[in-house]
């Protein structure tokens, strides 16, 4: 099966918690819930808001000790009180990312119930994504005793614990040696299998097994003797290896320490954009209009989102103003547009990665209908295909505005069907104005209407002034305010 979004596109990508979500499916229905039992209603909804992916995190098959350690582990104990007052053990089911087997967890289907599910999906224009975690595997994992020698050994021969050379280590996963051409071969096959079972695969931490960073973090732990060691770069050889099979594959890279645009030039489709989430999150105008200068081929690689599994809730942390235009900027810039299960909403509580389940939390209704009409936007096709540029704000409140413009980029002869969309932004806490001259073609010497589709507002105006350098489009917003202008000849 191949990739459903061509790659020039910028698809929209929706994340689920799977245990959560069938936990609540199941719920709903009174009576459990697979991946194979999924209500057609619960599908159609994921159509109708315009998802291209489903990354269904956590499908993997865990083992006990994984599980016996999230159980013992005080300061899990301590999350789940905080987040899930009345939970008790039989919700605790360990971390996604402690794989004991790549396959589909039995209690969810199994493999027969995913990929009833992924032809469900493709019948809806829907791919899915699956996790691969290549710097480590569950102590349990079935390697630990058929292949010992994949793995970094401590002073008693059992395998580390997995880590990031920069916090503790994850006590309930086990070490692989990238620098070892078995280990490496093991985990493409180990992928090749992953990959024969979905459309591509959001790669935890991927930046880890970079040669460089894997020789620099375990430099105090000399490799195996006897065993030959590899070359070159993993991702390029295991890239290569999957789509030889699998053309159109998707490969996502969760990654850090500003890597990204290495890891997209050894094949990563896309790269998680944490710089763009901590400027909309903590930082002014200026410093997300800086990020937004980067070159077109690393922002159309890049994966915008406001929250994730290991981030707390967008609604949690930021005022609604301010998390309408942070979540506003990220599905309306180029790239993958993500969206976590339960952020349209305007849930408050992130679930813990350890937890069958998740806190009931009320639908915030407002905040539900703003997400319904910012995606409904972001179907328009010149969202996907069209040219992006930024803008340049003039005036005295100009250092508050974000603004920026899609254009339709037609094949050599096509018609310029497509409106104009013009996006400008107050991200700052108080009112502001400026001018914003608009470099768009076609316009000149027309009247021209401005539809906000945001709001449903229209406003006519005078193509030759908003084209004039020293006039241009006239905007005033209130803090953190939005306009979305189709501009309609």
């Amino acid at each position: 099966m191949s990739s459903l979004v061509p790659a020039h596109q910028h698809p929209l990508l929706y994340a689920i918690f799977v245990r959560v979500w069938l936990h609540e499916l199941s719920r709903a229905a009174k009576a459990r819930v697979t991946l194979a039992s999924v209500p057609d209603a619960a599908l159609d909804r994921l159509a109708a808001l315009g998802v291209d992916y489903v990354h269904l995190m956590g499908v993997w098959t865990l083992g006990e000790e994984g599980r016996r350690r999230s159980l013992t582990d005080p300061d899990l104990r301590a999350e789940y009180d905080r987040v899930l007052p009345d939970w008790t053990e039989a919700d605790v089911a360990g971390s996604p990312f402690a794989v004991a087997r790549y396959e589909v967890n039995p209690a969810f289907g199994g493999d027969a119930g995913l990929a009833d599910l992924r032809r469900r999906l493709a019948a809806r224009g829907i791919g899915i994504i699956l996790d691969f975690v290549p710097n480590h595997v569950a102590r349990d994992h079935h390697w630990v005793a058929e292949k010992p020698e994949l793995f970094i050994a401590g002073d008693d021969g059992a395998p580390l614990s997995g880590r990031d050379p920069y916090i503790p280590p994850w006590p309930d996963t086990a070490q692989l040696d990238y620098r070892l051409a078995a280990t490496r071969a093991a985990s493409v096959e180990a992928l090749r299998g992953v990959a024969s079972r979905c459309d591509g695969v959001r790669c935890d931490m991927a930046m880890l097994v970079l040669d460089d960073v894997f020789r620099r973090t375990w430099s105090k732990r000399p490799p195996t003797e006897r065993k030959a060691e590899a070359t070159g770069e993993f991702w390029a050889e295991a890239i290569d290896a999957v789509r030889r099979d699998h053309p159109s594959f998707v490969f996502i890279a969760e990654a850090f320490w500003d890597l990204e645009w290495r890891l997209q030039m050894l094949g990563f489709d896309y790269t998680f954009d944490k710089s763009l989430y901590d400027r909309l999150s903590h930082a002014s105008a200026s410093s997300v209009r800086g990020h937004l200068a980067a070159t077109p081929d690393y922002q159309r690689r890049s994966v915008r989102f406001i929250e994730h599994h290991d981030e707390p809730r967008i609604a949690a942390v930021l005022p609604p103003d301010r998390r309408r235009a942070a979540e506003f900027i990220a599905a309306t810039v180029p790239g993958m547009r993500f969206i976590h299960h339960g952020q349209l909403e305007g849930r408050t509580v992130r679930a813990s990665l350890h937890l069958a389940r998740a806190p009931e939390e009320p639908v915030d209704q407002a905040c539900l209908a703003f997400h319904e009409r910012l995606l409904a936007a972001v179907r328009r096709p010149i969202l996907r295909t069209g040219s992006f540029a930024t803008l340049t704000a003039r005036g005295p409140g100009a250092d508050a505005f974000v603004a920026y413009r899609w254009e339709p980029l037609p094949a050599c002869g096509a018609p310029r069907s497509a409106a104009p969309l013009v996006a400008v932004i107050n991200f700052a806490p108080s009112r502001s104005g400026c001018r914003i001259p608009l470099d768009i073609a076609g316009i000149a010497g027309r009247k021209v209407l401005l539809a906000d589709l945001m709001t449903g507002n229209e406003h006519p105006r005078d193509g030759d002034e908003l084209v004039d350098l020293s006039r241009g489009l006239g905007v005033e917003l209130p803090a953190y305010g939005i306009h979305l202008f189709e501009i309609r000849r």
